[in-house]
């Protein structure tokens, strides 16, 4: 009888990544890696030419974020399975994740270990998500931040959220608004909104929050 092999697209914009993942997944005979890319617009164009079973995506792509390109090739590839490979931390985004349309959420801290069986579970229509994710679910996600950032911390958006996380590395308005392709007006307005939702007066007190939501996010 012979074996079905399933084709893989691997999408992140590290080099290094997608090869240690390619080299990973091409020794299993069950699988077969039909395409890498390191941007949004080449992922979605190989989604489109190449019809893959499933895709190993990180959801940190330049200028545009992961998580759009999950909504968007699974509306364009209904029966794509979408196995998210992230070095951020999945007790913020692995719950996002999955309400954009992945099926699987895995730390590149723990890909090595997991991914093969990770693939697996999601190519036969499974979801999956760590234990230590499964073990916090009954918990506020965000846990590990004061106790009165936990609800208004909720209600961020995903470009709040990843404009959070850029300045708490310590990039400006002006590096942010480049790395994002945003107006500088539309970054300031990002801020404002993310001070107003977490309730926080200065301007200190934002990068303060945000500098300990990098860190947590991650491994």
């Amino acid at each position: 009888m012979t074996r079905l092999v399933s084709n893989i697209l691997i999408v992140d914009d590290h080099p290094i990544v997608r090869q240690g993942v390619s080299r990973l997944i091409a020794e299993e005979e069950r699988f077969r890696v039909c395409g890498e890319a390191s941007t949004w617009g080449e992922a979605f164009q190989l989604v489109s030419t190449t019809r893959p079973d499933a895709m190993i995506l990180d959801i940190s792509l330049g200028n545009r974020m992961g998580l759009d390109l999950i909504r968007e090739t699974t509306a364009l590839v209904p029966q794509l399975r979408v196995l998210v490979l992230s070095m951020h931390d999945e007790m913020i985004y692995a719950e996002r994740s999955l309400r954009a349309g992945a099926h699987g959420y895995i730390m590149k801290s723990d890909a090595a270990q997991k991914i093969l069986e990770a693939l697996d579970q999601v190519l036969q229509g499974r979801i999956y998500l760590s234990e230590r994710f499964l073990g916090e679910m009954t918990t506020p996600a965000l846990n590990r931040l004061p106790d009165n950032l936990r609800p208004s911390f909720q209600s961020l958006t995903n470009r709040e959220l990843e404009v959070l996380s850029l300045i708490g590395t310590g990039l400006s308005s002006e590096a942010i608004s480049k790395r994002l392709s945003l107006s500088l007006k539309t970054v300031e307005a990002h801020r404002g909104n993310i001070r107003s939702k977490l309730g926080l007066e200065t301007r200190d007190r934002l990068l303060e929050v945000a500098i300990r939501f990098a860190r947590e996010s991650l491994p």
